[in-house]
């Protein structure tokens, strides 16, 4: 009879987890559109705070959030409408492109031809392209069903931003109301070094991109380079990927430079590329992800690489601010409660 009843127990708990599993896979996009919004929240949090000195605090998410969205309509007239012409442009011309980079390479490849190192290069950067290309290559094709789509998740992620931010207080209250008295202060300053990591890392993460973008969008336009705006704005967006980001963009912005304008703006962008890689590793992720966030190098990379292992490009750009979340969560609630059961 026990044997029976283990069995039983057993079952239900292999059935429970089978369905939580399958619920979270089936809300997964939700999952990840409500997690961008809080950190949308997190990194207006200050605005908010500033505000609130002078208004109420339903007034003053108000006025943020309606700023944050007037900037993102101005910015649609002025940044996303150019974006739009220039991708366009770039995926009517692609077949051609395709045919020049194959004379490029054809060239190149005759050029070094007895370089073992050199062609191993020249592969390594068409097989990044050709996987970039098969990845994102449906999506742009969608067209206008790719815009509305956009459209839609930055209009729910907005949505769900400006509820988080009015309701995140009264969440945490009942929160806390669920836990044990004497744990109480500890999950209190959880949640509230939480919310001051995601603020820093969102917007060291908008300041890194901004910087590595406009410096490879100003290089691009100097060296006469078509579809600038469209590769700074490649740049500064896989930025947001950290340590691996470079890694993606790097081969499609250089490919793209080497279809249009050949092998000397191509190597002079190469080079202004790898500079501004290294200062972003040396002086801006140090000082966004080591001395703002406090995380580790392994556990960006470690991350990172599962993220975007387990659900793709969304996973590795939100892979590091969960993984704060996970380490304060570890580091202030479970590393105590086991030295505590000792």
């Amino acid at each position: 009879m026990t044997n029976v009843r283990g069995w039983v127990i057993a079952a239900a708990v292999f059935a429970a987890a089978f369905l939580i599993w399958n619920v979270l896979a089936a809300a997964l996009s939700s999952l990840l559109l409500l997690f961008t919004a809080i950190l949308l929240a997190a990194g207006l949090r200050p605005a908010v705070v500033a505000a609130n000195k002078r208004m109420p605090f339903g007034a003053a998410v108000g006025a943020v959030f309606g700023t944050a969205l007037i900037v993102f309509v101005v910015l649609g007239f002025l940044l996303f409408q150019p974006l739009g012409v220039e991708l366009g442009k770039l995926i009517d011309a692609l077949p051609g492109y395709a045919s020049a980079l194959q004379d490029q390479l054809a060239a190149a490849q005759r050029w070094i031809e007895s370089d073992q190192t050199a062609r191993q290069v020249a592969t390594v950067l068409a097989n990044s392209a050709s996987s970039a290309a098969s990845y994102f290559g449906p999506f742009l094709l969608g067209g206008p069903r790719l815009v509305a789509t956009i459209i839609g998740d930055t209009v729910l992620i907005l949505l769900l931003a400006v509820g988080w931010m009015l309701s995140g207080a009264d969440l945490q209250r009942f929160t806390l109301s669920l836990i044990p008295p004497h744990a109480r202060t500890d999950w209190s300053n959880a949640l509230s070094e939480i919310g001051t990591k995601l603020s820093a890392y969102v917007q060291g993460v908008v300041l890194n991109g901004a910087v590595v973008g406009v410096a490879m969008g100003i290089t691009i336009a100097v060296l006469g380079v078509p579809y600038a705006l469209l590769l700074a704005f490649v740049s500064a967006v896989f930025q947001a990927i950290p340590m691996i980001g470079g890694v993606i963009s790097g081969p499609i912005i250089l490919l793209v430079v080497l279809a249009t304008s050949g092998w000397t703006k191509m190597i002079v962008a190469m080079i202004v590329f790898i500079v501004v890689q290294i200062i972003d590793s040396n002086v801006l992720s140090p000082i966004i992800f080591g001395q703002r966030v406090q995380l580790s190098f392994l556990l960006i990379i470690l991350s990172t690489v599962i993220g975007g292992t387990l659900l793709g490009i969304a996973g590795a750009f939100l892979a590091v601010p969960a993984a704060a979340v996970l380490q304060v969560l570890m580091v202030r609630i479970v590393a105590p409660a086991i030295r505590r059961a000792h």
